[in-house]
């Protein structure tokens, strides 16, 4: 297994004024999300006033809706900001966003959080922990290959110095490992894990 190298580890979401939007203007700007973004500043950062006076235009429309005109993460046009927040969670849980995009390359939307209570608060799921505590993350199809075959020897107790060890079909073995494993790549990098 390789280090991982750090890549952007926030993500970034463009709130603007809806009513703007209507009336054929772009109100908005970008507003980044990371580790140590509060609910509160997600708030704030939603709150139409404070996108036209980020984005320099006078607030004479009137509006009062928000929308996500643009995201870098497949986020919804209409996301809370406690739904936000939940993806400040995530971020909490791995080293970078990237590790979210290969969770989510393979489970359905937002099976990333479960909801909590009748406000709906957007909590980490335990897959998505589960994903977070096991996940590896190769450079290349060789290093993850050599994972595998290790995995393999330490599982069935083979070595290099045993006789048969040169007749194994490292091909099926590899193939056989990933069968009950989950696999995306994402940013050139290769995500492994097992199955949840």
């Amino acid at each position: 297994m390789t280090q991982q190298t750090e890549t952007k580890n926030f993500i970034e979401i463009c709130p603007g004024c809806l009513a703007c939007y209507n009336q054929g203007r772009l109100t908005f700007y970008w507003f980044q999300i990371n580790k140590d973004t509060t609910l509160e500043q997600i708030e704030r950062a939603l709150d139409v006033e404070e996108i036209h006076r980020r984005a320099k235009t006078p607030f004479v429309c009137g509006g009062e809706e928000v929308s996500i005109q643009d995201n870098d993460f497949g986020g919804g046009e209409y996301m809370t900001a406690k739904e936000l927040y939940g993806y400040v969670q995530l971020l909490q849980l791995v080293p970078n966003f990237d590790y979210v995009r290969a969770f989510k390359e393979v489970y359905l939307m937002e099976d990333e959080f479960q909801q909590l209570g009748s406000g709906i608060q957007y909590e980490p799921s335990e897959q998505f922990k589960e994903f977070a505590d096991s996940v590896q993350v190769f450079d290349n199809i060789d290093e993850q290959n050599t994972h595998l075959e290790y995995e393999f020897m330490e599982i069935y107790d083979v070595s290099e110095t045993d006789r048969l060890y040169n007749y194994i079909d490292w091909s099926t073995v590899r193939h056989d490992m990933l069968i009950d494993m989950n696999r995306a790549e994402v940013n050139g990098k290769i995500y492994l894990w097992r199955g949840i």
